[in-house]
């Protein structure tokens, strides 16, 4: 039976619940690849800003990064200025003492992860709910096929088996948007855990320089 249709008639015979599926795997996909790109640029940000501080500190004293970093944070907002709007908010607090920075960094620090974790959670609800969706689906199909056995009972186990195999699409489309939305939504969310450790060790290393330099 499945032979004869093409993909797209045969996720037709789900019903409504696979066009509720469809919509449900282009905002997973929309959403992973938004990610997937943050992640990259914030990770490659904070290893090149890094670097880049590091230098300015030595040669220039903190002022100058500070200016340096002002001047990354006002022409533009991405990722890569991450760890610029980091230490600019310790280089505010730097006459208040030891305690005020680091809290005023851990605090800018956080904004900045919560901004990464942007859209995780609407993956973590339809890697949940898109089985459910597809179950929904299928004992809709599985009720619809029985009526019409119930209707003609001259069709024969054949119609119940045809109505049956068509229900189970749904189920199966759930699967199929459920399965990789949960997996990148792991994966993201042990990503965010490995950069905010990586943001608050360069953290604390520029918080020493701007204690010291006080």
């Amino acid at each position: 039976m499945f032979e004869e249709q093409t993909l797209i008639e045969l996720l037709r015979t789900g019903g409504f619940a696979v066009g509720v599926l469809a919509v449900f795997s282009v905002i997973s996909l929309a959403v992973i690849l938004g990610r997937a790109w943050a992640f990259h640029r914030f990770s490659s940000g904070l290893s090149k800003t890094s670097n880049e501080l590091r230098i300015i500190v030595k040669n220039g004293g903190i002022n100058s990064a500070a200016d340096w970093c002002n001047e990354r944070c006002e022409r533009s907002w991405s990722w890569t200025e991450t760890l610029a709007r980091v230490f600019l908010a310790g280089y505010l607090k730097r006459d208040k003492g030891r305690d005020e920075v680091v809290n005023a960094m851990e605090l800018s620090g956080r904004h900045q992860i919560a901004g990464l974790e942007r859209g995780l959670g609407i993956l973590g609800t339809i890697g949940s709910t898109a089985p459910f969706v597809g179950l929904f689906g299928t004992v809709v199909g599985i009720i619809r096929a029985f009526s019409g056995l119930a209707a003609d009972t001259s069709g024969g186990p054949s119609v119940v088996a045809a109505g049956v195999s068509e229900a189970l699409v749904a189920t199966a489309a759930g699967l199929f948007v459920a399965i990789p939305s949960v997996i990148a939504y792991n994966f993201f969310t042990r990503s965010t855990r490995r950069q905010f450790l990586e943001l608050e060790t360069l953290a604390a290393e520029f918080t020493d320089t701007l204690v010291k330099e006080e």
